[in-house]
């Protein structure tokens, strides 16, 4: 009698062990997208008092109006991974100068090997209260690597880092794949054959962030291999042995 009971549930225990799996395999598959907060709020003294903290800086340079290179900065909204306007819609960017000169070098190989194509910069020089803010994003989750804390700082919080695009000369952003601040693995070069393969990329994106990478290398950038718009002017080691986190 045991035995027959055994037999007939066996069917209903492999459908639970099924329904398990594939729950399981769709939390794993599922994109982490940060909860959006009930009340989002614009920090406009602390983007004020950055603006001049930064103009007070004789290491940074403002990219605002540099030729070549348009401003579309989302922490300067509330389109982003905070869900916060952080930067209080003021669309001004600094770079450290070190990395200035080699911002300029990939706007002219731009200008060379792309005519009639620009940069668009998502962020550049970030204060340690925005890394703050992104950082609670984040924190207690798998993802909590993916931002530097402000305690150590990332290389935008010492101004040699800078997160961009390209756009063609109607202002039309190439086609990348994903979003910036994507937490998906394909958002990377360390995701790029996985998403080839399943078709969550196209050859053509990947040939675009190609493009964006060629550039930026030749200029002398580091790539990283987790975010196709992040770009660092030196090796992060380099930096935190050389180079002064921001105060403010």
């Amino acid at each position: 009698m045991i035995l027959v009971s055994l037999r007939k549930m066996a069917p209903l225990c492999l459908s639970l062990w099924v329904a398990f799996a594939l729950a399981q395999a769709a939390v794993e598959d599922s994109v982490f997208v940060p909860p959006k907060p009930e009340k989002p709020l614009r920090y406009c003294k602390a983007a004020r008092q950055w603006v001049e903290y930064a103009l007070a800086d004789t290491n940074l340079v403002e990219i605002t109006k540099m030729k070549g290179v348009v401003m579309n900065l989302r922490y300067a909204t509330f389109d982003n991974v905070s869900g916060h306007d952080i930067y209080c819609g003021l669309h001004r960017a600094f770079l450290h100068r070190d990395a200035y000169g080699k911002l300029k070098r990939a706007v002219t190989l731009l200008e060379k090997e792309m005519p009639g194509y620009h940069i668009v910069v998502f962020d550049a020089s970030r204060p340690l209260y925005a890394q703050e803010i992104l950082r609670r994003t984040v924190r207690g989750t798998a993802y909590s690597s993916f931002v530097a804390s402000p305690s150590t700082g990332g290389m935008h919080n010492y101004g040699l880092a800078i997160d961009m695009t390209v756009a063609d000369s109607s202002g039309a952003l190439l086609d990348m794949g994903t979003d910036f601040d994507s937490f998906e693995r394909v958002a990377g070069s360390v995701g790029e054959e996985d998403g080839l393969k399943s078709g969550r990329l196209s050859q053509t994106q990947v040939d675009n962030r190609n493009k964006l990478r060629s550039i930026m290398k030749k200029a002398g950038w580091s790539l990283l291999p987790s975010e196709w718009w992040h770009f660092n002017a030196f090796p992060s080691k380099f930096v935190r042995e050389n180079y002064p986190k921001f105060e403010f």
